[in-house]
């Protein structure tokens, strides 16, 4: 779980780091949104009073930043600094450790700067501070420097965390303070830590109610994978089978003109009940302009069972857009059978394919089907023109 920037703040502040305070001469006001650059986009604002600041704040909440809604606006203290550091803490995939990263030269641009590294086999100040002079630290701020490090270690390892970077951490008259921090937390570790942030997706935004409904379909039955669903701004529903394929398929369907509705995928052979509840989530988005069921030829999945989950969620919630599939694998011929069943039963305009055709040819189908009905409504909707003279 990624914490907004007041958030990462209020955790190192209980490791007893410093940060800006509330109060003070001048002020910086800053969306709390998870998008990268918000300065250029708008999302950090000086303000040279009070009344300035919340005014600034009042005008960006509810505005967008880089495409993330703004929710929550951070008003401190402007911070005066004669110094200013990068430092982070990671898992090193290469190396397989927590490496602590570091830069004299702190801010803006520092993913084009060198960094220097130091393994942390484990939280000693000594070593940290042997790394800072080894770096050409100044001896006079190695100390106070050091122990802002060792507490951002400690905040690391007791946090669970998966990163956590501070840029810049600046150097004061009274010590060094957080300017910016930014943190990852573990989800997997979440049951030892007694915590109260709100659910959120990988797009840094509250999760909705179906992306929240779609995570505890896994939770107590572990045949097989259905509970991944993203939802995005689109009108396509997409109900995706396999892993690398499924991400194929989104930017085909954007190829052909078509905005996914979310991102959802499913595979290991779950059980029918588990696409049952994955498809009505999917198909329960409001204002859907279509739905696309692709996946390749399946393994070890029977493609009957899981098809049985979709048809009884289209018996339940009658979509009257188009629907294309693509599928094959174990069963298949029985499952087209149920589909073909469900579809005249109910009068869907629901194409069918098997792996004798594309995946990604059928995505071009099913916009053809979108765009035709679409077509059709607006002659539909045009005025009559009156020929009485």
């Amino acid at each position: 779980m990624k914490l907004f920037e007041h958030e990462a703040k209020e955790l190192l502040e209980n490791y007893g780091l410093e940060t800006p305070r509330d109060n003070g001469e001048e002020y910086v006001v800053k969306a709390q949104v998870l998008a990268k650059n918000r300065k250029e986009h708008g999302g950090v604002k000086f303000a040279s009073s009070r009344k300035e600041a919340e005014e600034i704040a009042s005008e960006m909440r509810g505005s967008e930043v880089n495409g993330r809604r703004v929710e929550e606006v951070l008003v401190e203290e402007k911070v005066d600094y004669s110094a200013e550091y990068y430092a982070a803490i990671i898992y090193d995939t290469d190396l397989r450790k927590p490496v602590l990263m570091f830069s004299r030269d702190g801010g803006t641009g520092i993913e084009d700067r060198e960094v220097e590294k130091l393994v942390l086999e484990d939280v000693l100040q000594w070593r940290i501070r042997q790394f800072l002079k080894e770096n050409s630290v100044e001896s006079d701020d190695i100390v106070k420097l050091g122990s802002a490090l060792e507490k951002l270690a400690h905040c690391f390892f007791e946090e669970d965390a998966r990163m956590l970077e501070v840029n810049p951490l600046v150097k004061t008259g009274e010590g060094y303070v957080v300017l910016d921090a930014v943190i990852d937390l573990e989800d997997d570790a979440s049951y030892r830590h007694d915590r109260d942030y709100s659910e959120r997706s990988e797009f840094g935004r509250e999760k909705t109610d179906r992306e929240i409904k779609a995570e505890r379909i896994d939770e107590d039955d572990h045949h097989g994978i259905a509970g991944k669903y993203t939802e995005l701004d689109g009108d396509i529903a997409m109900m995706l089978a396999g892993g690398g394929a499924s991400l194929t398929n989104m930017d085909a369907l954007i190829s052909y003109g078509g905005s996914p509705a979310n991102y959802t995928e499913y595979g290991g052979n779950p059980p029918t009940e588990k696409v049952y509840r994955l498809s009505k989530i999917v198909l329960s988005k409001p204002g859907l302009e279509g739905c696309w069921h692709a996946g390749g030829t399946a393994n070890n999945t029977d493609i009957y069972r899981t098809m049985k989950g979709f048809c009884q969620a289209l018996e339940e919630i009658e979509p009257d857009y188009p629907i294309v599939v693509r599928r094959d694998g174990p069963n298949a011929d029985k499952a087209f059978e149920l589909l073909r069943e469900t579809r005249d039963k109910l009068g869907l305009e629901m194409e069918l394919f098997r792996n004798d055709t594309p995946m990604t040819e059928t995505a071009e189908v099913l916009m053809e089907m979108v765009d035709g009905r679409n077509s059709e409504s607006s002659e539909d909707e045009k005025p009559e023109v009156s020929t009485d003279g």
